[in-house]
């Protein structure tokens, strides 16, 4: 019998045809099959259905003397489940001049369950990524797309395939660029990254999107990419790129735009309806009409409302 019993991986040797000639402590353990269950009996045994197909193909390249390691199967057991494990295969050489080989399973539960785990991971951050509101991209070293989420075709009209190998900066307003330029190759992480500046991103071919603008308004943060996660700088060698998330504010900008141009509260005349506001320290009254022209530069041009609408001929 091998001296593999304090070995913590499933250890099988088996003859030319696949008969199991020894059977490890670990193999008792792990399958729940004993030694006097296993031995005389094929390897097919302690394999599952789905992976005979594994051992076969095994057993037939074994005749050519290969080492074939960590191919990925599942262990059958008595107690009705499947172990996933990676075996490795080694020719054997018997004194009588018999030839086999070894079989040496490894236990890959574990590490199953992990890749299953962020595989559940990685589809559910791609779900919160692609159904975000806001872009979400990422850059190289040399500011060039790598990654964009889908909301930049709602919000620009850009698809991922115009813009995938571009750089980001193409999309930011002429007006906007110096400021955006060094925020679009971040390297700075924490405190010291880019947070709330807001810039215009152009929509496509300057069409209209949102409120009749050619541009959107977006709040960016952006952050550096390098090895080291709690650096606060990222040295220029280590610089792997940039990623940023750009929210839409285009609303709450024109919003702002709207409450500097027109008072929260307006004293106004209960007999005449003139509004009082304030011109160089001192009150001046004037009509609501003047008023909205000289906030908004909106013009007024005048007809009459259904309660107001004089006999039919005698309009002036």
């Amino acid at each position: 019998m091998l001296r593999t019993d304090e070995l913590q991986e499933v250890v099988a040797l088996c003859d030319a045809d696949g008969i199991i000639l020894s059977w490890n402590r670990a193999g008792e353990e792990i399958t729940g099959f004993p030694r006097e269950d296993v031995i005389g009996y094929h390897i097919d045994s302690v394999i599952s259905a789905g992976s005979r197909e594994i051992i076969d193909e095994i057993m037939d390249i074994q005749r050519f003397g290969s080492v074939l390691p960590g191919l990925p199967l599942r262990l059958q057991t008595s107690f009705g489940w499947e172990v996933p494990a990676e075996v490795t295969s080694v020719p054997r050489q018997f004194a009588g001049g018999g030839t086999g080989f070894l079989l040496i399973f490894r236990d890959v539960t574990l590490k199953t369950q992990l890749q299953e785990e962020l595989d559940r991971m990685d589809v559910l951050y791609r779900g919160l990524v692609e159904g975000s509101p806001d872009i979400v991209y990422v850059l190289d070293a040399h500011a060039r797309l790598l990654f964009i989420n889908d909301t930049v075709e709602t919000l620009l009209g850009y698809s991922k395939r115009d813009l995938i190998g571009r750089e980001l900066i193409d999309l930011v307003h002429p007006e906007d660029r110096q400021r955006a330029y060094w925020p679009l190759r971040e390297r700075r992480r924490a405190d010291r990254a880019t947070r709330n500046l807001r810039l215009r991103l152009l929509t496509k071919d300057g069409q209209t999107r949102r409120y009749d603008l050619g541009f959107v308004y977006v709040s960016l943060d952006s952050v550096g990419l390098g090895h080291r996660g709690s650096a606060a700088q990222i040295p220029p060698e280590e610089h792997l790129g940039t990623q940023g998330v750009a929210r839409d504010v285009t609303e709450l900008v024109l919003l702002q735009e709207f409450s500097r141009q027109a008072e929260l509260i307006l004293p106004v005349c209960s007999v005449c309806r003139k509004i009082r506001v304030s011109v160089g320290g001192r009150d001046v009254w004037m009509t609501l009409h003047d008023y909205v022209e000289q906030k908004t530069g909106v013009m007024f041009s005048h007809t009459y409302c259904p309660d107001h609408e004089p006999p039919h001929g005698e309009r002036p």
